[in-house]
């Protein structure tokens, strides 16, 4: 080969190096991860640890994981021993992952916010406490750019005043929060939000009727005070759990998906024909993304 053609053959060959490189920059993935319900029964262990590892071998690997709450079976209506007895299965399972992880809290997470729960708000471990001090959290909402992308981890669980039960409420302190954070972002930064119970639902209506009347604890029940937040900023994508279903809304430019379950139907078996799984998604430069439920071939136990 002459030397024209070599250096010729040498620039494309670059080029195309460049341009592969420039690719794999201008996207990243993330798995999400929601309604694990970890338990010592029914072979939720094994099953979360199976789940764990095929998030390890994705085809394309995941820069991170997101987890959408209820973490543990339930800390809603047990004694603290079976409380710390969940969590320490859950630190056990955990051990498996090999990426980072960022955790939204669920109902489930919550000590003692059940009026059948055997622990009392006078407890040192009541209500959202145990769970912050866990994972090391100032407080149970926050938020983090990757990317070029900017995340939000809200805490969707409220407790009623009357019931002393949880309810889907945004307070008015993360409210506060959550638009200084939305301000200092910026309007042309895609953003994706965690929230544990979600903002939409259909499926309560598919299942008992259109006119079926959701209640505080299957939707976020003051989202109209601030959904227009959303209208002013570049949201993309509402992560939510809870319902245990995979579901996608869309409204205007805002895709709102219920991420199924990992635990399936709380280790028993899917849910409306839909295998235990978790999602992954595929975030872009531009600001386009896609999403993908993935069934990690767990077979419920009898």
């Amino acid at each position: 080969m002459d030397r024209r053609r070599f250096l010729g053959t040498s620039l494309l060959a670059g080029l195309a190096a460049r341009s592969f490189a420039a690719t794999k920059e201008d996207s990243f993935d993330f798995a999400y991860l929601t309604d694990i319900h970890v338990q010592p029964e029914l072979g939720a262990p094994e099953g979360f640890r199976q789940c764990l590892r095929a998030v390890n071998r994705l085809p394309t690997p995941a820069d991170f994981v997101l987890t959408g709450g209820d973490l543990i079976f339930d800390a809603l209506d047990v004694g603290m021993d079976r409380i710390r007895e969940q969590w320490k299965v859950f630190d056990e399972c955990s051990k498996e992952l090999a990426l980072p992880v960022h955790h939204a809290i669920g109902n489930h997470d919550v000590v003692g916010w059940s009026a059948k729960s055997p622990v009392k708000p006078t407890d040192q471990d009541y209500g959202k406490k145990l769970f912050a001090e866990r994972f090391g959290l100032a407080r149970t909402y926050r938020s983090f750019d990757h990317k070029g992308w900017h995340f939000i981890i809200l805490d969707s669980i409220g407790q009623n005043r009357e019931t002393l039960e949880y309810e889907g409420w945004i307070d008015d302190a993360q409210l506060a929060w959550l638009k200084q954070d939305l301000a200092a972002t910026g309007r042309a930064t895609p953003i994706v939000m965690v929230t544990h119970i979600p903002f939409y639902t259909t499926w309560h209506q598919v299942l008992k009727g259109p006119d079926h009347h959701l209640d505080g604890k299957a939707i976020v029940r003051n989202l109209h005070t601030f959904r227009k937040l959303f209208d002013d900023y570049n949201v993309q994508l509402v992560l939510s759990g809870h319902g245990h279903v995979v579901e996608r809304i869309e409204i205007g430019k805002v895709t709102y998906v219920q991420g199924g379950a990992v635990s399936g139907m709380w280790w028993k078996g899917p849910v409306f024909g839909k295998p235990e799984g978790f999602g992954t998604v595929n975030c872009r430069r531009d600001g386009t993304w896609s999403w993908k439920y993935r069934d990690y071939g767990w077979k419920a136990r009898k």
